[in-house]
Formats: structure tokens, C-alpha cells, sequence
């Protein structure tokens, strides 16, 4: 069952057992919403609901959207991440990572063919991961498989996660034809349970996912014809090095971030959020440097005030935004707005964490109101789809006070 129909069926359910949409009757907010806020606003700035909108609350996924309206004003629509390759002529090949969350099989598969026409034999594949910091921590994410808590590192293969199979007899395989089974994929598919597919993060160790990327790149390249040995480790280009190859990400940062906020993706938000750190003071990305960068977007460009940025996926408990704000984050992300998944009628983006539910974005209740931006916060323990029954609950009711 898709998320749209479950939301729609339980809209439905709770819409049938309450009376808070009576034509009688205004909206119950602090019955409806319990611990958070919610603010509706038309086109130009007018508040139609306002709840508790002024204080801050935890906003998980929600924040993503500031993540990439920052990306996008700073790096801009058109920003490509590059990967850089160089040879020292002694059959080393020094792959320098740029923080490219949209390295995945097929694009690493075609970097091999690249590489393959220029240096035919290759002994040592030498990662420099020197552009981010070493062992970066992001606070939220956990030693878990999940691959939300894939490690974030400037070079890495299919988000640091492998999509795996592991047999009921116990034998691991990829579970994607185009992807081949690595030994650290091997490896983290050993602690699979028997019978189970699924995507799994790699490890707790930053350094797996630059493993396994090498690992990828290397399979890919012994198989356009590489010769050698390919031994895989860790290391800076050397000065004397030249530019072998350069990998520019297919895609245009406004497609990853549009991906991104489709499918939530706490490992390519952070990507974003170090890469814009990095670019604004310079490599190597820290926590710290893209917290800076990020306060000072939404400080100058969006004149926040009295709020937190911990990191850039909404993982975080830390992260503080209030409901007022996040509408005037999205008048300003206006021009971005289709990058935005839509559901049942809402262009929005999600969130959820345990104990929080919030949902922000757009929706068009009638012609006369035309569209509106609202953000709903909540932070107590609701079923998973409940800011849809609340979004909806809104909606109704506005297109009833507009009659």
C-alpha cells in the first residue's frame, strides 16, 4: 500500500469519527495538534491560522527544505559536483573526492570506461577523502544497519549502502543486477538475517563507505579490461600528480536535491550540507563550518532569528525551528517549489522522528484563497501519517470557511 492511500485511508477513518470539521465548529488546534504549532499564510505574508507558531520545535525531515533553498542560493541550480583522477605515471591511480552524493553503480561503471582508455594498468587505486573532515559525527544518526545512519564521507559508492540478499542456506549476493558484490558488501551482508533482502548501511566505520566505493570503482574497472592490482587504500594526490579524468555528476543540484527531498535521504542532505560548508570557508567540510554556513543563509536570506541548525537531514533532536519561520522559508523557496514531492494534494515535505510529526509546503484550498504555505509541527507520539489527517483537516475547513 502506497503512502498516498494510506494517508488517504486514514484521513478518512479519523474524519469519520470527529466532529472538529463541523460547519458549527472552528478548529480544536490545541486539541488537534497537542504539543506543536501550525501556521497557514497567504501568498503575501497574511496569517489564516496561526498556533504556537512563534515557538521553536524539533522539525525532523522538514528541514530539509532549508537545506536546499541554502544549497541552491549558494551553489546554485546549476552546481555539478566533479570527482578528479590523476596518475603519478606509476601505474597509481589518486582519485580525489568531491562530496558527490550521486555516485552509484551505473555513473561509477562509466567512470571505469573513462578511465580505462587513458591508463590501461593500475596497481594502487588511492582514495583522497582530504576535501571532509575524517570520521565526521552527525548527531541523530546511530550504529545501526539502517542506511539512514550511512556515515558521510567525500567519497563513497551508492550512499555507502548496499541493496543485498542474503539466502536462507546463508550465502550473500547483490541484490542489483548492475552493482557487484564486493567484500565489504559481502561482509555486511554476513550480519543480514537468513532469508532477507534488504539495504543495509556498510558499517559504523566513515571509512567503509570509501572502501566500498573503491571496491565498486575497482570491479567496474577490471571488467572495461583494467590490468593490475588494483590494491585499494587511503592517501593524498601527490603534487607532482596530473589530471587524468574528471567525473561531473550527471545531474545538476537541483535534480539530487529534488531526489533528495522525494525520497528523504538523510546521507545526500548531509552530503549537501558539508559541501556547502566546504564551499563557503573552505575544505575540509566540518559539522561546524556548514552549521555556520547554514546560520548565516537563513540569517541574511530568510532573516531568522533564535533558532538551531545541528545538521542538514533533520536527524537531529537538536534542530530548533519554529512554524512562522519554516513559512518564511517557503515564501522564499517559491521559486523552488516544484522540486517538492506532492501528495493528496499537498506540495510538501515530510518529517518524522519518534515523538515527531510535521509536514510544510503548499496547498490550494480554493480559487478565492488561491495558494497557501503552512508548516505543521508536531512533537508528541502520533501515528505516522497523522500530519496528513491534520494538513487535511485544515484544508477542509478553510475551503468551508470560504463558502
Amino acid at each position: 500500500m502506497n503512502v498516498l492511500l494510506q494517508a488517504c485511508l486514514l484521513v478518512g477513518a479519523l474524519l469519520s469519527q470527529s466532529p472538529l470539521l463541523s460547519a458549527q465548529q472552528p478548529l480544536n488546534l490545541p486539541n488537534l495538534v497537542k504539543n506543536g504549532s501550525v501556521r497557514v499564510e497567504r501568498e503575501d505574508g497574511t496569517p489564516l491560522i496561526q498556533y504556537r507558531d512563534s515557538e521553536p520545535f524539533v522539525p525532523a525531515s522538514v528541514l530539509k527544505i532549508a537545506t536546499s533553498y541554502c544549497a541552491l542560493q549558494d551553489l546554485g541550480v546549476d552546481y555539478h559536483y566533479r570527482t578528479l583522477f590523476f596518475s603519478d605515471g606509476s601505474n597509481s591511480l589518486f582519485v580525489r573526492g568531491s562530496g558527490d552524493p550521486s555516485l552509484v553503480s551505473e555513473t561509477l561503471e562509466a567512470v571505469a570506461g573513462g578511465i580505462v582508455k587513458k591508463m590501461a594498468r593500475i596497481d594502487r587505486l588511492v582514495i583522497d577523502t582530504s576535501f571532509f573532515e575524517d570520521d565526521l559525527s552527525i548527531d541523530g544518526s546511530e550504529r545501526s544497519l539502517n542506511p539512514y545512519d550511512a556515515k558521510n564521507a567525500s567519497f563513497v559508492g551508492n550512499f555507502s549502502s548496499a541493496y543485498l540478499t542474503r539466502t536462507k542456506s546463508g550465502v550473500v549476493k547483490s541484490a542489483e543486477a548492475q552493482t557487484p558484490l564486493t567484500p565489504s558488501a559481502k561482509k555486511a551482508g554476513e550480519r543480514l538475517a537468513r532469508g532477507r533482502t534488504e539495504r543495509v548501511n556498510l558499517s559504523s566505520d566513515w571509512q567503509a563507505g570509501v572502501q566500498y566505493g573503491g571496491e565498486l570503482l575497482a570491479e567496474f574497472l577490471r571488467a572495461r579490461g583494467a590490468r593490475g592490482s588494483l590494491r585499494i587504500s587511503r592517501g593524498r594526490v601527490p603534487q607532482s600528480a596530473r589530471l587524468l579524468f574528471e567525473h561531473v555528476s550527471p545531474q545538476p543540484l537541483s535534480e539530487i536535491t529534488r531526489s533528495m527531498l522525494k525520497y528523504s535521504t538523510n546521507f545526500t542532505a548531509n552530503q549537501i550540507f558539508l559541501t556547502l560548508g566546504a564551499s563557503r570557508f573552505g575544505a575540509p567540510a566540518s559539522v561546524a563550518k556548514a552549521q555556520q554556513a547554514m546560520r548565516e543563509c537563513l540569517e541574511k536570506r530568510v532573516q531568522w532569528r533564535d533558532f538551531h541548525i545541528e545538521e542538514g537531514s533533520g536527524l537531529s533532536r537538536k534542530n530548533r525551528v519554529t512554524a512562522q519561520q519554516m513559512t518564511e522559508l517557503l515564501r522564499r523557496f517559491e521559486q523552488y517549489s516544484w522540486l517538492l514531492p506532492e501528495q493528496n494534494g499537498f506540495m510538501a515535505k515530510t518529517g518524522s522522528l519518534r515523538g515527531v510529526n510535521s509536514l510544510a509546503g503548499y496547498f490550494y484550498p480554493s480559487d478565492q484563497l488561491g495558494r497557501l504555505r503552512f508548516s505543521i509541527l508536531i512533537n508528541s507520539e502520533v501515528p505516522h501519517l497523522y500530519k496528513f489527517y491534520v494538513a487535511e483537516q485544515i484544508r477542509s475547513y478553510l475551503k468551508k470557511s470560504d463558502k
